[in-house]
């Protein structure tokens, strides 16, 4: 486990996230996650995320998908860098928050090389289960 700082590409919003990519990351098939290139890291505890600076700063990419599922996309209004979502899913074991690996100050370029990959099938709600193609990911 390691605190990670980031940060968007102006350095208004800056954050703290306790998580361990070498526990895994994930890229998603869905609308959202292929438009964005998203590449996320799942906080093991949501309670280890803190917003350090800039909450002013924030805003929030609406799902779009059906109003049953409580996710909430966090990007900079200044400079439109996504930062980190956070929601509650039953499905995915209740209240996450999943910061994006683009936005980890002191990532190292091997952490990053090392992290695993799990590609979600999230174009049908299935995140539990794998994408059938992930090439394009």
């Amino acid at each position: 486990m390691k605190t990670y700082h980031g940060s968007c590409f102006c350095g208004e919003v800056r954050f703290e996230a306790d998580g361990d990519l070498a526990e895994g990351t994930m890229r998603c098939n869905c609308s959202f996650c292929r438009k964005m290139r998203y590449w996320e890291m799942r906080l093991s505890d949501p309670a280890g995320f803190r917003v350090t600076a800039g909450q002013e700063h924030l805003a929030e990419t609406p799902r779009r998908n059906g109003d049953d599922i409580d996710m909430h996309h966090r990007f900079c209004l200044q400079c439109g860098t996504r930062l980190w979502t956070e929601g509650n899913i039953a499905d995915l074991g209740g209240r996450f928050v999943m910061v994006c690996v683009s936005a980890l100050d002191d990532a190292t370029e091997a952490e990053l090389i090392a992290a695993p990959i799990y590609y979600a099938d999230g174009a049908h709600d299935a995140w539990w289960d794998p994408a059938p193609e992930t090439r394009h990911l």
